[in-house]
């Protein structure tokens, strides 16, 4: 089960690699209020129908969160932790730019918006599962659910992209 969205960017975009680890509570905000992805992808603020103050409140925090630099999205994945006694957990969700295409695919495996049987965006959701494993290199086998195979392909982009550069970073 999942809450899944697949977006066009018109926002510009920054070549870059970069893994960011953000706070569960943080990456929420996404799942809870559709306005941050309308900020995160698009930075005309009269297209979006809010505020003023609400946009540049939502732009601040993501630029203090290092997402936004020069007013263009500076990251290719985030990826939300939850931080306890034993360390850093990773949860098994997250945000996808694609610099290419210029599209933005989020999944958040902790919600109960969809099932597999019954998702109405299913192609969609293999769609950006089939981007995120190509363009972040990772190898899928097609014989399991998108479910199962979203949690792969996280675990992978962990291992190869955030393991390797944290050492002390323990995987659960």
């Amino acid at each position: 089960m999942c809450y899944y969205i697949i977006e066009k960017i018109t926002r510009s975009v920054l070549k870059t690699k970069s893994v960011v680890l953000v706070p569960r509570e943080f990456f929420n905000k996404f799942t809870i209020d559709n306005i941050y992805f309308k900020v995160l992808i698009n930075d005309n603020r009269k297209s979006l129908g809010i505020s003023k103050s609400y946009y540049y409140y939502i732009l601040s925090e993501l630029k203090d969160k290092q997402l936004i630099m020069d007013n263009a999205i500076s990251f290719k994945v985030l990826i939300p932790v939850i931080v306890n006694e034993q360390g850093l957990i990773f949860d098994n969700s997250l945000l996808f730019v694609d610099d290419e295409d210029k599209i933005l695919v989020f999944i958040d495996n902790k919600s109960s918006l969809y099932e597999c049987l019954t998702c109405p965006v299913y192609a969609e959701c293999l769609y950006g599962l089939k981007l995120v494993s190509k363009r972040m290199n990772v190898k899928i086998k097609e014989e399991k659910n998108p479910s199962e195979l979203w949690n792969l392909v996280i675990r992978e982009i962990i291992d190869k992209y955030v393991n390797n550069n944290f050492k002390a970073i323990k995987l659960n």
